[in-house]
């Protein structure tokens, strides 16, 4: 999959995630005891097929949407390559590189 493409449909992704975040926000302000709606079977369906389309088979997506939270948390700082150096991990860009590049 070329670069443009991967990008526009992870960011459709983030953008869907993004409504259903705020979703559950509002119907926690309208009861407090609301835990959380979730999308889950469809957003694994994305994420699978992109996995797929990108030959990701060290499951760089799911890493950098949960575990760095789309790059903003701490563990995007986290990737070394080989000789111990900082592979960044915090865009699309980059993203789309480490998986291309494992």
């Amino acid at each position: 999959m070329e670069k443009e493409s991967f990008i526009k449909y992870m960011e459709e992704l983030m953008r869907i995630k993004g409504i259903e975040d705020d979703l559950n926000k509002v119907l926690r302000r309208y009861a407090n005891d609301f835990n959380n709606l979730f999308f889950t079977p469809y957003e694994t369906l994305i994420v699978e097929i992109l996995k797929d389309a990108m030959n990701d088979e060290y499951d760089w997506i799911s890493y950098w949407l949960y575990d760095c939270d789309c790059g903003t948390n701490d563990n995007a700082d986290s990737v070394k390559d080989k000789d111990g150096k900082k592979i960044p991990l915090r865009t699309l860009d980059d993203l789309y590189n480490i998986i291309k590049n494992s």
